[in-house]
């Protein structure tokens, strides 16, 4: 058994280890290395790697105290899925990959109208703010989108307050533009 699993995915902010390895040649910010330790047991820790300025990848955190001898292999964290070439070539069952596309596809809708203003509509019955977003899984999604589209640094929250207080915030954001544009 490898230990520290939980650990990695509450870091990363991750439904689980991902199953695409890493290539051996390809940068990436974030991966879950599987670590051999001078212990002799296996350990999952958080590595990254930027073929410009590395020659082997780095491991960022190790959640043992003992030292490692060896990184047995990594498997890459995969920047959030924005095009839907990005979401069939990822490594994911067929029905996560049906959500995944469908969630994209409302988000790109509502993002913009006919005329390309930014377009924000509530339902009052639904608690996430926005009519396409019916669970958590589809507001973190929506949320990672909107904070790649804008530009904005930081983590999706994993908590459902936090992600109900999240799309508040873009809501309200969104209505002011609206408000502004149409002065």
């Amino acid at each position: 058994m490898i230990k520290y699993e939980q650990e990695v995915i509450n870091l990363l902010g991750i439904p689980n280890v991902p199953k695409k390895e890493w290539d051996g040649l390809t940068s990436f910010n974030k991966g879950v290395a599987i670590l051999e330790m001078q212990h002799g047991d296996e350990c999952y820790a958080i590595a990254s790697y930027d073929d410009g300025k590395e020659t082997k990848p780095r491991v960022v955190k190790v959640f043992d105290n003992e030292p490692f001898v060896n990184i047995k292999t990594i498997f890459v964290v995969p920047e959030y899925m924005t095009t839907i070439e990005e979401i069939e070539d990822f490594d994911m069952d067929e029905k996560s990959k049906e959500t995944a596309l469908n969630v994209l596809k409302e988000a790109k809708s509502a993002e913009r109208n006919d005329d390309g203003d930014d377009e924000f509509m509530m339902n009052t019955k639904n608690e996430y703010f926005f009519d396409f977003i019916t669970n958590d899984d589809e507001a973190k999604a929506f949320i990672a989108s909107y904070n790649t589209k804008n530009k904005i640094k930081g983590r999706v929250p994993t908590t459902h307050d936090g992600i109900i207080t999240r799309l508040s915030v873009i809501f309200h954001d969104g209505a002011k533009k609206n408000n502004k544009k149409q002065k």
